[in-house]
Parts: C-alpha cells; sequence; structure tokens
C-alpha cells in the first residue's frame, strides 16, 4: 500500500510512518519541515521504502502532484498547529489555514488523483467545554452522545475538519473517515514550533534526560495514550474493508497521571526528581490545564478494529525504554 501522510514529519506523522514501513509499505512524508536525521535512519532499517517531499497542504496541486507520482491510494491528514492562546491571540490566520484550509486542500487533492480514501486526524479537543461534562454529558465520551462545544480556535478548527473532510468527500466521490486522539504522548514527539501544548510525560521525560527536576501543579488523571499504539489503530482504520462510522475515538480508556510515569523515569535516571510544586511556584512541567477532560470512549474502535490502545504504563514505558535506545540522540 502506498500512502501519504500530510503533516508526515511531525509528531503523529513520524509515528504512523515508523508503524506502516514496519508492515512493509511506502510512504510519502509530506511536509515543509526537515526529516529529523534520527527518524531517518531509524526508517531506514525498516521493511518500507519512503520518500520526503516538501510542500505546503494548501498547496493543492502540488500534493496531487505528490500523490499520483507516487501512485497514493490512502492519505492521512495529520498536518496541524496545536495552537495556544498566545499563537491564537497574534496569529489565528495561521491556525485556520493549516487545521482547516489545508484539510480541504489535501482532501480535494485526494479525490482527483485517484486515492481510494482519506483519514482526517482531529482530536479529543472537538468535543471542547462538552469534554469536561459542561454541556450536561455525565459519562465517558461518545462519538454521537456527548454534545459538543469546542471555543478554542484549535478546537473549533478540529471540529470543523470532521465536516469540511466529509463535505469535500462526498461532493468528490471520495471515502472519508475522521479520528479524534485523546492525550497523546511518545516515541517522536518533539517542539517543531507548531505544537504550543507538548504532553507533559514528555516534558518529563525531556527533564529526566537532563537530571533534571519536575514538578507539577496538581496530580492530574488522563487517559494518556501511546503514540505507537495511536499508529497502530490509524492504520487498522486506514485500511479497514468494512466500517460502520465516520469518526471514531481513539484513546486508551485507561486513567493515569504524569507523575507514574516520573516514578518510573527514576528508576532509569537516578539524577532525576519530581514533586509537586509549592504554592506560588511555577511548575517545570505544563499540564495545560487545570481541570481533566472526561476519558473518551474507545469502544467504537475496539468494536471495528478488534483492539485499543494500551493503558498498562509499565508495558508502555518498557517499549519507551526500547524506543530511547534507539533513538538515541532524538532528544538531544
Amino acid at each position: 500500500m502506498s500512502i501519504l501522510i500530510a503533516g508526515g514529519t511531525g509528531f503523529i506523522g513520524l509515528s504512523i510512518a515508523e508503524e506502516a514501513l514496519r508492515r512493509g509499505d511506502d510512504v510519502v512524508l509530506y511536509d515543509p519541515g526537515a526529516m529529523p536525521e534520527v527518524a531517518a535512519k531509524v526508517f531506514d532499517s525498516l521493511d518500507g521504502s519512503w520518500s520526503h517531499v516538501p510542500g505546503s497542504v494548501t498547496d493543492r496541486e502540488q500534493v496531487a502532484d505528490a500523490m499520483k507520482q507516487h501512485s497514493v491510494s490512502r492519505v492521512f491528514y495529520g498536518a496541524a498547529l496545536t495552537s495556544g492562546p498566545d499563537r491564537e491571540r497574534e496569529h489565528p490566520e495561521q491556525v485556520l489555514s493549516v487545521n482547516l484550509v489545508g484539510l480541504a486542500a489535501v482532501t480535494k487533492a485526494a479525490a482527483d488523483s485517484g486515492a481510494e480514501r482519506l483519514l482526517n486526524i482531529s482530536s479529543g479537543a472537538a468535543y471542547g467545554t462538552g469534554g469536561f461534562g459542561d454541556t450536561g454529558w455525565t459519562g465517558m465520551l461518545d462519538e454521537e452522545g456527548t454534545r459538543e462545544d469546542p471555543l478554542t480556535l484549535y478546537a473549533v478548527s478540529k471540529y470543523a475538519t470532521e465536516r469540511v473532510a466529509r463535505r469535500v468527500g462526498e461532493l468528490n466521490g471520495l471515502d472519508v473517515l475522521s479520528v479524534r486522539l485523546s492525550a497523546i504522548f511518545g516515541p517522536w514527539e518533539r517542539d517543531t514550533g507548531l505544537r504550543d501544548t507538548l504532553s507533559s510525560p514528555m516534558q518529563a521525560s525531556v527533564i529526566a534526560l537532563q537530571g533534571g527536576e519536575a514538578t507539577l501543579s496538581y496530580r492530574e488523571a488522563r487517559d494518556w495514550t501511546y503514540s505507537r499504539d495511536v499508529a497502530k489503530a490509524l492504520m487498522a482504520l486506514i485500511g479497514i474493508s468494512d466500517r460502520k462510522h465516520r469518526t471514531y475515538n481513539i484513546g486508551s480508556g485507561v486513567e493515569w497521571s504524569t507523575l507514574d510515569w516520573c516514578e518510573r523515569l527514576a528508576k532509569r535516571y537516578p539524577d532525576f526528581s519530581y514533586r509537586m510544586a509549592e504554592a506560588g511556584e511555577t511548575p517545570t512541567v505544563n499540564l495545560h490545564s487545570d481541570r481533566d477532560r472526561i476519558t473518551m470512549d474507545p469502544r467504537r474502535l475496539r468494536e471495528d478494529v478488534g483492539e485499543i490502545p494500551s493503558g498498562d504504563v509499565d508495558a508502555l514505558f518498557a517499549d519507551f525504554e526500547t524506543w530511547l535506545d534507539e533513538a538515541d540522540g532524538y532528544w538531544a
């Protein structure tokens, strides 16, 4: 299978590429950003083939040319500007250009180039304040039952991508589905300049590598989901022959804390320490919120694919240690 990943050199893009290459697929990483040298070295050792095509997601002709040149049959739209308040205040057009306009362009290009399916990578942020129970929902977040109320530009844009991709796909005969990712962390996460909200487990991991001290404002409980497991779910959905839904939650369904991750980091890195921040102290790990979103229900994914991402922190950390050794220097 030949796939194109828009946003291919970003966090989720690299995760998908690694999984696809392990399966022996041909992968096109379409992204204006450079390919990390460590990732290139790891990818070269895998079974599939890969190429990096620098380009903007808003350039419909360029991305269509890349799809035709590589005979792409499946497309992931993973390009995203994960914006915080400062960027949304100063550069709102950047957020909408990458997250929404680019999606429309790539979806149309996929249809015009003869691709069979596009998978739009949305986010649990699309639930907005509904994800915190503010719209009256009390159970696990459900793709149809929970009433969304996105308020930030990032949340609004992600909610809109699901509707825009579906509409453009319907008008052009392209099969489109969307996924809402939970709180993702793990291998290949990095600061590309387009992610204002780096995961707290990654922040703690970088601090541990430097032998520093991680301090947190409170003990959060979130359905943290491992990037390699996310990639496996995404690859399963892009190839599924009998999908029953247009939107899927992707998450572990299990809540745990960054402090649980810190406990394991401390065993690998003896110079690392962690604690709760004192009153008035600025934490070294940014949780990006003072409350936790309700856990997303992965029931649809389990029913249609047969498995969901793991919530076993020990198993995840063991795999993470293996990746740290394989990708030595990635966070240097």
